[in-house]
């Protein structure tokens, strides 16, 4: 009995430790990368989802340049073509964050879509949100050559 007490409080303990890890001003944003196989633009039923992808979360203060960027955190999509990147130390709203493409591991799909390269991520505590999760849009790239389904179903009415 008293082994099973031990075992119990050194679990807890580890758990607390773990749930420490967390700090109440991190982050985490949460998005997914597809392949853009009909290069409409915006993802369709025929897009697929990249696994491997390499993406970004690069923050730079409201008041820097564009190209400023002060801080990043790097992220690598799963099987599903999802990501999830921890932002350490919030710096609230005098911060701008996206999470922007790096590279596509797949042939043939490798072309950044302009307006689909980044998805901006609103980071601030305020912002009405209960979670430190927060999600972008999926970000996407152009495969070489659409497929042939695609005229049918980019026309569909």
């Amino acid at each position: 009995m008293k082994m099973a007490r031990w075992s119990v409080m050194i679990m807890v303990a580890v758990a607390a430790s773990v749930v420490g890890a967390v700090r109440q001003d991190d982050f985490f944003v949460e998005g997914s990368v597809y392949c853009d196989t009909c290069r409409a633009g915006f993802v369709t039923n025929a897009s697929t989802p990249i696994a491997g992808a390499k993406v970004r979360l690069e923050c730079r203060h409201f008041m820097s340049n564009k190209d400023a960027v002060e801080r990043s955190a790097d992220g690598v999509t799963d099987g599903a073509g999802r990501y999830r990147i921890e932002l350490e130390d919030n710096r609230g709203s005098e911060e701008e964050c996206a999470v922007v493409l790096v590279s596509s591991p797949v042939a043939g799909c490798t072309e950044k879509e302009p307006g689909r390269d980044r998805a901006d991520v609103d980071l601030v505590e305020d912002a009405g949100l209960a979670t430190p999760v927060r999600r972008a849009n999926p970000i996407g790239f152009l495969t070489d050559h659409p497929l042939p389904i695609c005229e049918e179903l980019i026309n569909i009415n």
